[in-house]
């Protein structure tokens, strides 16, 4: 999981950039930024609730029952099933012209949350969550980072949420391939078993053993 952190975190940042761009203006894997649209939208605005407040409510019910479902699934399967899922949204994307908005609206939205839902189901007890920010953010409150874990969805996933405003804005063909290509990329590092460290072997010479008539 160690190898793939960076390269996760990107993907789901990059993935909730387009959800919050072009999805609906809601998370795709941020759940309390879900939660707290929904509060927000039925205190200000109750009588509008389908919009905003129904999309983060769909993508917090759609996120709870891919985990849910996924929870025993190996997590090499559950990456290559978010990959599946990405695809799926890159072909709905281009179907739209790169514009989905309307009907499209709500089913891509519904990929994206189970794309990256499935990726925070391939992660286990001890792993580093890459599709929020919290847990990492608590652990740097108290002294406690590992720069090589809680460091990369700190970095990463805004990083990639600024790639997506960036790229789609310039270039909005792309749609969500630069996130399947970056899980396509922990798939297969996934595959690939770690090199093992060769151990030193001791150069001093050993003694001749003792010349006998």
């Amino acid at each position: 999981m160690r190898r793939t952190v960076w390269i996760l975190a990107l993907a789901a940042g990059y993935v909730d950039g387009l959800a919050l761009l072009y999805l609906g203006g809601v998370f795709a894997s941020v759940v309390t930024g879900n939660l707290l649209l929904v509060g927000v939208t039925a205190a200000t605005d109750p009588h509008h609730l389908a919009g905003t407040a129904g999309r983060a409510a769909l993508a917090v019910a759609v996120y709870a029952t891919t985990v849910a479902a996924a929870r025993n699934i190996p997590p090499a399967r559950c990456l290559v099933a978010e990959l599946a899922a990405l695809c799926t949204l890159t072909g709905g994307w281009v179907a739209t012209h790169h514009d989905p908005h309307g009907p499209a609206e709500l089913p891509l939205l519904t990929l994206a949350v189970i794309a990256v839902a499935l990726q925070a189901a391939s992660q286990r007890d001890g792993d580093t969550p890459t599709g929020h920010l919290t847990g990492p953010l608590i652990r740097v409150a108290e002294g406690r980072i590992r720069l090589a874990g809680d460091g990369a969805p700190l970095i990463a996933m805004p990083a990639g949420a600024a790639a997506a405003a960036l790229l789609l804005d310039r270039a909005p063909w792309l749609g969500p391939l630069p996130a399947v290509a970056l899980v396509a990329a922990a798939v297969v590092l996934r595959a690939v078993p770690p090199r093992k460290r060769r151990s030193r072997t001791s150069t001093t010479p050993q003694p001749e053993p003792a010349w006998t008539p």
